[in-house]
């Protein structure tokens, strides 16, 4: 092989190998942008969720102001006489749950285990 063809396969091996990295490189870009895309459609997403979030609590917080404007010209109006309580009668009350004992580990008689041991 002379020189002038060593020559003419470097440069054409170096061509091939430049038209391979700007493929690699367009692909690369493409993945790039698809990914650029994707975040890009779950940020909206996200901003669609919290609007819709952020529309619920402002809903409450009308209700919220609504109530305490009626309250504020309840009292406005002036006092309003209080019910009378009812009379108690103490067998209506709930009465508690009954406390049960404390879960007792008889475990397979590790250290602090009594079980086979009494006198």
């Amino acid at each position: 092989m002379s020189t002038d063809e060593l020559e003419s396969y470097v440069n054409e091996q170096f061509d091939e190998l430049h038209l391979l990295v700007r493929k690699e490189e367009r692909r690369t870009l493409h993945l790039v942008d698809l990914k650029e895309a994707f975040l890009t459609a779950q940020a909206a997403e996200k901003i669609a969720e919290i609007t819709v979030h952020t529309e619920r609590l402002q809903e409450e917080m009308d209700s919220i102001t609504q109530q305490l404007v009626a309250l504020d010209q309840g009292e406005e109006s002036g006092p309003s006489p209080a019910p009378s309580p009812a009379p108690m009668d103490v067998e209506a009350r709930p009465r508690p749950d009954p406390r049960r004992d404390p879960p007792r580990d008889y475990g397979d008689g590790g250290p602090g285990s009594f079980m086979g041991n009494a006198p």
